[in-house]
């Protein structure tokens, strides 16, 4: 009887160690811990401005759809907005001259949710279009610069209960990798707003383009919104296209400088594992 429930408890521990090298191998962040509440939203502008400051601008705006992104049901998600492109009030010379944009924010949530093979929930934004200048002219008359503004916020829970943590431990990080600024880019910036729901507390971290790659540590029982603001100017007398590819990520783990994963580290699974064959092969021994 002895036997058999040894046996018993190293084959269960055993399947246990390999069920936590399992999820430490690439679970969803957001599926484990913020269940049915992930949100994107999205927000795009066009203008031609003049160039003499006086505030005058011609103006095309677009909302995307807010979505309510749930890992039970679909692994990616997406928020659109496309604003109608918009050509100079006042005119211009040349047919070119126009502003054209698109803007879209994806969310795909990590491996296993329903057969992902993304390692970490990844929320990308991608933004590109055509903004010409040559000899624009606004609705007032004036020579203007052709401007972009975009916006992508993405918001979710962390529920500690439902995870199965501690309220205001840590249970991941939000991964952003550096900020750089192309030509014609004039802001390219990250907001993370914090918030305890207990007590109202706001803790509002920014990261200002250009920046480097930075981690910020997730915790159970907070809300997270995170802002992305991009931002271009083409002066007048110009028309380049554009483009603003960018991604972040929520993950278990912090490869930008250390820091303790949110799942057990390989080597304490390997000492399990060897402490459970030594402890196979001392009973094999006295058998014998």
């Amino acid at each position: 009887m002895i036997r058999v429930g040894l046996n018993h408890v190293i084959f269960g521990t055993f399947a246990c160690v390999l069920a936590v090298c399992s999820s430490a191998s690439g679970d969803s962040v957001l599926d484990d811990w913020a269940p049915n509440f992930a949100t994107l939203d999205t927000e795009m502008h066009l203008i031609y401005e003049d160039i003499y400051g006086l505030g005058t601008k011609d103006d095309s705006s677009a909302s995307g759809p807010q979505v309510i992104a749930n890992s039970r049901v679909s692994n990616h998600y997406d928020s659109i907005a496309t604003p109608t492109t918009l050509l100079p009030g006042g005119g211009s010379s040349y047919t070119k001259d126009y502003i054209s944009g698109r803007l879209e924010f994806n969310l795909d949530f990590g491996s296993p949710v329903l057969g992902s093979t993304l390692p970490d929930d990844t929320f990308s934004v991608n933004i590109q279009g055509v903004m010409s200048a040559m000899d624009a002219h606004n609705a007032a008359g004036n020579k203007s610069d052709a401007i972009v503004k975009a916006t992508a916020v993405s918001k979710f829970f962390i529920d500690a209960l439902h995870g199965g943590g501690t309220p205001g431990a840590r249970v991941g990080f939000v991964l952003f990798p550096k900020l750089e600024l192309d030509l014609f880019d004039t802001v390219k910036n990250i907001t993370v707003a914090e918030t305890d729901p207990l007590t109202s507390a706001i803790v509002s971290t920014s990261f200002v383009g250009p920046h480097p790659d930075v981690a910020m540590p997730i915790l159970g029982d907070r809300f997270y919104e995170i802002t992305f603001e991009y931002e271009a100017l083409v002066p007048y007398g110009v028309d380049p296209p554009y483009h603003c590819p960018y991604g972040y990520q929520a993950s278990y783990g912090n490869p930008y400088g250390g820091g303790a994963s949110g799942v057990p580290e390989p080597s304490a699974i390997m000492l399990m594992l060897f402490a459970l064959c030594g402890a196979f092969a001392l009973r094999r021994r006295s058998r014998r």
